[in-house]
């Protein structure tokens, strides 16, 4: 035990100095640069110089203190000349709901400029000027306390500025050199009741690869710490566990493996390892994902400012990860853990091996890409049914009406996630095409005539609408209507008049769920000089009946979908078309006040054999 806590001594001695200076050339084998310069000075510095075994309140401390490797130094980073985000892959829809001024607001601020490179690695700024600050989850940081240099600066970087309005609770699992046994941090977990979220910024000797089965685990830990690991999964928290700095680029701790022989806590665990902005590539102290790559996530590890130190290690990374969940919880408090898990990986950028791999996991950490929609739009209809959203035609007066109510609108993402957009972008209005209704002339037939009185049925595409606004198409409509013919010598004057009404129905598969009875007008003057014809009109226009629609507006804290319901009036300026014809040839332009114009010609004959 002498000798174990002789290195343990050793280890804390380069967890807390600052970095070397040519004047004490005292070995600062924590800082990679010098590393890289002195390798004959740091060839037996190893962050696991403790015995491989997980029993023993020491060897815990020990881990513990490692897990971070920076100097204490009060130095802040110096700040990026550059105000453009770093030259990531870029996706379709990228902050396309961000302006270039709110993005400038973000990175121009102090807190932002401090880890610049860091921040824009995972696109921090998107998730920032969408107004997100990981309000309502608390984080409870199971660490040495804000007592301590460690666990002030993990906290530090938990409620840093991608989740500044997350409760952070800070409890100590080491007090100077005496640890806590793993049976006292199952009761840490255990009291930490109302957190959503924990970060270990620890991590053990043991690689992950030697963690056969949660009976092992137990004998080697405590079986109230794995049992309340498990009642917390059950809450539906989320650990965020620090990969190691074992340099081992295989591997991670045999803690971040939890989830192989604990099933439970699959959905509910993060592994994280440390990406070095400077590099462009894994950290040199960083252990890799290795068989937890399916659980697993880069973050940013390396020259961290906290705010009053620069730090490095996976124990930084982790808590910027912590605050990711924050985000997403605030963001869509309805989502489960699993859920929240899954899009954080899912969303990941892939820098290493395509797809997952042991290296990287999922990938790095993005921000920009977890808090807009993935996969296909869809949206809800009022019989629980989801459909994918597509632009839907529908005829004018209906469109425009629709466009004047102002409706709250919202779409789902394939993880149910409810995102805001305007009902606008997703209506056509949809010309009549009466040139095509007047060369089929099959829309109507005539039940009764009497001299000037006519009754019958009429086909009307008056209600027309697609997607998610289907109704019936052409519903059939009653008419009534009155024409008169006056000669004056060889000039025929006509008119026709006509009120037609019906009941159209709503497609199950609709946002319009009802429709009044409707009633149309249509009316047409007009006169014929020998082989010439000459007419203005008014088509059938809407003069009386309206439509209820129910919109899903957003999701509930509980995940429950919230409508709103409209009733439209269907009202609105008519048409107005204006026509000649010369024997069996028409030539007619359509002025239509919602849609676009209307100029076509026609002719109709029949051949005969």
């Amino acid at each position: 035990m002498r000798e174990l806590y002789t290195a343990l001594s050793a280890v804390l001695i380069f967890a807390f100095t600052s970095p070397v200076n040519a004047i004490t050339d005292i070995p600062d084998c924590a800082n990679s640069e010098y590393r890289r310069a002195h390798p004959e000075k740091c060839a037996t510095f190893s962050p696991s110089m403790v015995a491989p075994t997980l029993s023993g309140v020491a060897v815990l401390g020990g881990a513990l203190a490692l897990i971070g490797m920076a100097g204490t130094s009060n130095t802040p980073a110096q700040s990026s000349d550059s105000y453009s985000l770093s030259a990531t892959p870029q996706y379709d829809m990228v902050g396309a709901d961000i302006t270039d001024a709110q993005l400038n607001s973000i990175l121009h601020t102090p807190e932002y400029q401090d880890n610049f490179n860091h921040y824009n690695e995972i696109r921090a700024a998107y998730s920032i000027a969408r107004g997100y600050t990981g309000a309502g989850s608390t984080i409870a940081v199971l660490d040495t306390g804000l007592d301590s240099w460690h666990g002030r600066n993990v906290a530090a970087m938990a409620s840093g500025i991608i989740a500044p309005n997350a409760q952070i609770d800070s409890y100590k699992i080491a007090y100077d050199m005496e640890y806590v046994s793993y049976r006292e941090i199952g009761n840490i977990i255990a009291s930490a009741h109302d957190a959503d979220i924990f970060n270990s910024s620890w991590s053990v000797p043991m690689r992950a690869t030697e963690l056969k089965s949660r009976e092992q685990l137990i004998r080697i830990t405590d079986a109230n710490f794995v049992n309340q690991l498990s009642n917390a999964a059950k809450r539906d928290a989320i650990f965020v566990w620090a990969a190691g700095n074992d340099y081992d680029k295989t591997q991670s701790s045999a803690l971040s493996a939890m989830p192989a022989v604990m099933p439970e806590l699959n959905g509910h665990f993060i592994n994280v390892v440390a990406w070095d902005s400077e590099t462009g590539a894994l950290a040199d102290y960083s252990n890799a994902c290795g068989i937890t790559q399916n659980w697993c996530i880069t973050a940013p590890g390396t020259d961290i400012n906290t705010g009053t130190s620069i730090a490095t290690g996976t124990s930084f990374a982790a808590p910027i990860v912590s605050a990711a969940v924050a985000v997403i919880r605030e963001a869509f408090p309805y989502m489960s853990a699993p859920e929240i898990t899954s899009l954080l990986f899912e969303t990941a950028r892939d820098i290493g091996a395509p797809g997952t791999d042991s290296t990287y996991g999922h990938g790095m950490l993005d921000l920009e890409r977890a808090t807009r929609p993935v996969g296909t739009a869809l949206i809800p209809m009022p019989n629980g049914s989801m459909r994918p959203l597509q632009t839907a035609r529908v005829s004018g007066t209906i469109a425009k009406n629709i466009k004047d109510a102002n409706v709250q609108f919202a779409f789902f993402d394939k993880y149910g996630r409810a995102f805001d957009t305007d009902i606008n972008n997703s209506i056509k209005i949809q010309n009549p095409g009466r040139g095509f209704m007047r060369l089929r002339s099959d829309n109507e037939t005539t039940l009764l005539a009497t001299d000037g009185i006519e009754i019958g049925l009429m086909n009307s595409d008056i209600m027309f609408g697609d997607s998610f606004m289907q109704s019936d198409q052409n519903p059939l409509f009653g008419f009534i209507g009155t024409h008169s013919e006056q000669s004056i010598g060889d000039v025929k004057l006509f008119q026709r008049a006509r009120i037609g009404f019906g009941a159209p129905r709503a497609s199950e598969n609709s946002i319009i769920t009802n429709f009044s009875n409707i009633y149309t007008a249509s009316v047409e003057f007009g006169t014929q000089i020998q082989d010439w014809t000459i007419s203005v009109s008014i088509p059938d226009t809407v003069i009386a009946g309206s439509f209820d629609m129910r919109l899903a507006s957003g999701r509930s804290t509980n995940g429950s979908i919230i409508y709103n319901d409209y009733n439209i009036d269907m009202r609105g300026r008519p048409s107005i078309e204006y026509s000649i014809s010369y024997k069996s040839i028409t030539a007619s332009f359509i002025d239509n006040p919602y849609g676009t114009d209307e100029f076509f010609i026609m002719t109709r004959g029949q051949i005969r054999f």
